[in-house]
């Protein structure tokens, strides 16, 4: 077979979906590169490797990366040193992006199953499948649903907009449990009030003097954690010796909880309320400087602080501490975690938190900069009430076709939201992942997508901080096995259905995003070659500004008390007495990473355990329930139940578990399948959202007990606080 160069390669793009496909046409070739090359392309040297930057994909925060080819093999990631958003830096899940290019349960072509759920798929071609894809659209017209992620590239998400507006169909939902767990849509919702405006604002660590975090895990698994990572070590060393401090105030010791230098073991759900009574002590002290008082005179409810301390577990003498320390900074700094976007009244109690800022004159927040193009699309993460209007529209038999890109449903929603009920009512699913995970399982035909490291795309990046920035995808390697660019597969389909084909005019992807691109920097109006800007973005790896432009104005609009209530949470006190606390792994994130065994066997850097699921309960919770480490329970909330083994863990609060979210795939490969539980199936749904935060469970032991994958010896640990470290 000839080789092609890689010059060539960029040229053709995905070519091989060029060939008319609806008249009967095969893919040419396939593209195999598990082997060093007998003729190198040109830009190839024996022995010598090549660097090429891209956009890492394992969230979305949109890091850029180089990554070090040598032979045809991708061999390392790097975080790319220009990128403005990570300069460089990248966590663990970036550096474990080789094992989604090269996983071993990749599908190797497009399938099909007969029977849905059964995992019995059968390959067929190409032709068979784009067609198959074809005969469906045509026929469903605006019945098609179209349901992404929060990491598809913005460039498929412009196109899969532009087919649903030409055939009529609504557009595409953008959801998935990433950005649930991270609350992007209510932060978003709740900051524009703020704001007035539609951007996600940025928090500023490194212009902080004290940050007060209720519950955001920012050097963890949120919004942007290499970024964030970056501006706390600015926080913790600034000039003239400087050293920033941080209170963290949450039910469980997060990563950023152990790096706190007070850390405030706080109810579940009563973050808002210690907010309001924080406003409150500001505002009767008064505290701060003049035009503090009269801020939360106005901003702070009138609020019983005494209450709030009973509710809370913080003792009134901390609160007002804490009232004192915030007030008492130059430049103080309140962080609204994700634990108030999953509650009712999600954007008041986000409010309540983001009026501190206001208070304090909101120094420390800035807001996303603009898109640098209005043509380049950043997915806007759906409500929640979307993603139930779609579930009522396939089970009334209103989807006639389905196309799910980046996003795993069945796994991602808890049994509740009875996805797997409306996928029975929706005659023809399609499922574009590279791997059969729970959703592709129910499919009727799967045409896998590349992986980040063989496609291309861009990345609006978003929050965006000090500069507008957009990321490049290029392919570093040829495809490994036979999957074709799902954009590429839209815009092949869609030439034989005369509206969509009208709107979708190009030949391939690469065609589209030479269009588009170019339109970014000041190149585009100084009468630059096309090609030359098109070479730029992809081999610095995006385009941004040589400078920052002026600071988007922020002032808050906030002109009234916030009033935020307790949370009401899905269960009876009496028969289930204890709250349930999900977070995101920081290695396997919402599950996405299951499939990597490098972050599969990663310790978790709070507990070391590796390879399961596990449930973490204070040693006079284990104490009271007979249990030990390793002893599996059984936890039962209103909504569901699962099993998991015990963790015995000192920093947490006695009357909350909290069980990592990650594990519990039924499908997704051999290192994900049947390896721990997933707790989503303990939550149960609102009118605003998933209950994740809001459900109480009951523990029952179960006399089994199995032994926990970790890298520490705890004894003599825990005994010391079970006394001491809560009282009573």
């Amino acid at each position: 077979m000839a080789k092609i160069s890689r010059r060539d390669f960029i040229k053709m793009g995905a070519a091989g979906l060029l060939a008319t496909v609806l008249t009967g046409c095969q893919n040419p070739r396939r593209w195999v590169t598990l082997e060093p090359y007998v003729i190198p392309p040109e830009e190839q040297l024996a022995g010598v490797a090549t660097w090429y930057a891209s956009t890492c994909r394992q969230c979305p925060a949109g890091c850029g990366i180089i990554v070090r080819v040598m032979n045809g093999r991708a061999l390392k990631i790097e975080g790319n040193p220009k990128h403005p958003l990570n300069k460089g830096k990248l966590c663990a899940r970036g550096q474990a992006g080789l094992q989604v290019l090269y996983n071993p349960d990749r599908l190797p072509g497009p399938v099909q199953q007969t029977e849905r759920g059964s995992g019995r798929f059968q390959p067929i071609s190409w032709e068979e499948g784009l067609n198959t894809l074809y005969d469906r659209l045509r026929q469903a017209g605006s019945g098609t649903a179209i349901w992404t992620g929060s990491t598809t590239s913005g460039h498929l998400l412009d196109l899969f907009e532009r087919f649903a507006a030409a055939t009529g169909a609504p557009s595409p939902l953008v959801f998935d449990l990433y950005s649930e767990l991270n609350g992007l849509a209510a932060l978003e919702n709740a900051d524009r009030a703020f704001f007035g405006q539609n951007r996600l604002p940025t928090y500023n660590l490194e212009q902080a003097d004290v940050i007060l975090s209720f519950g955001a895990d920012f050097l963890g698994p949120w919004l942007s954690q290499v970024r964030y990572g970056m501006a706390f070590g600015a926080f913790r060393s600034q000039s003239l010796g400087k050293r920033g401090y941080l209170v963290q105030l949450e039910p469980r010791m997060s990563i950023t909880g152990a790096k706190a230098d007070w850390w405030l073991p706080i109810s579940p759900g009563t973050e808002a309320l210690v907010a309001q009574a924080l406003a409150r002590i500001i505002a009767d002290g008064p505290l701060g400087p003049a035009e503090w008082a009269t801020k939360a005179n106005t901003l702070a409810s009138e609020i019983d602080v005494s209450s709030v301390a009973a509710a809370s577990g913080i003792p009134v003498t901390e609160l007002e501490q804490l009232a004192h320390i915030f007030a008492a900074a130059t430049r103080p700094l309140a962080i609204p975690g994700n634990a108030l976007a999953a509650q009712d009244g999600q954007g008041t109690a986000i409010a309540a938190v983001q009026a501190l800022n206001a208070i304090a004159g909101a120094d420390g927040l800035a807001l996303s900069p603009d898109s640098p193009a209005t043509s380049l699309l950043k997915p806007q993460v759906s409500p929640f009430g979307d993603v139930q209007a779609l579930i009522e529209r396939m089970q009334a038999g209103d989807v006639q076709v389905l196309l799910i890109h980046g996003a795993n449903p069945v796994y991602d929603l808890p049994e509740s939201a009875r996805v797997v009920d409306a996928l029975a009512h929706v005659p023809f699913v399609v499922s574009f992942g590279p791997i059969a995970d729970e959703t592709g399982v129910q499919a009727d035909l799967v045409l896998p997508d590349r992986t980040y490291l063989e496609s291309w795309g861009y990345d609006v990046t978003s929050p965006g901080f000090d500069l507008p920035a957009v990321g490049s995808q290029q392919p570093v390697v040829t495809p490994v096995f036979d999957a074709h660019s799902t954009a590429d597969v839209l815009l092949t389909v869609t030439r034989g259905i005369p509206t969509a084909a009208a709107a979708l005019p190009w030949s391939d992807e690469v065609a589209f995003l030479k269009e588009i691109i170019p339109q970014l920097g000041p190149g585009a109006a100084g009468g630059l070659d096309t090609d030359v800007l098109w070479s730029r973005f992809l081999q610095h790896g995006g385009w941004w500004p040589a400078t920052a432009p002026p600071p988007a104005p922020h002032t808050p609009v906030l002109s009234q008390s916030v009033q935020a209530e307790a949370p009401q949470f899905q269960g009876d006190e009496q028969e289930y007495p204890y709250f349930l606390h999900l977070y995101m792994s920081d290695l396997l994130s919402d599950g996405r990473g299951a499939d990597q065994p490098w972050l599969q066997g990663s310790p978790d850097p709070m507990t070391t355990v590796a390879w399961q699921t596990w449930v973490e309960i204070h040693p006079q919770t284990a104490q009271k329930l007979g249990v030990k480490d390793g002893d599996v329970v059984h936890i039962t909330s209103p909504a569901g139940e699962i099993e998991a083994p015990v963790y015995i863990y000192p920093a947490i609060r006695p009357n909350t578990i909290a069980v990592p979210v990650g594990q519990g795939h039924t499908d997704y490969g051999r290192y994900a399948r049947k390896r721990g539980s997933n707790p989503m199936d303990l939550v149960g749904t609102t009118s605003e959202g998933l209950a994740w935060a809001t459900t109480r469970v009951k523990i029952t032991p179960t006399g089994k007990k199995i032994a926990q994958a970790g890298f520490e010896n705890k004894a003599g640990v825990d005994e010391g606080f079970i006394n001491e470290a809560f009282p009573g």
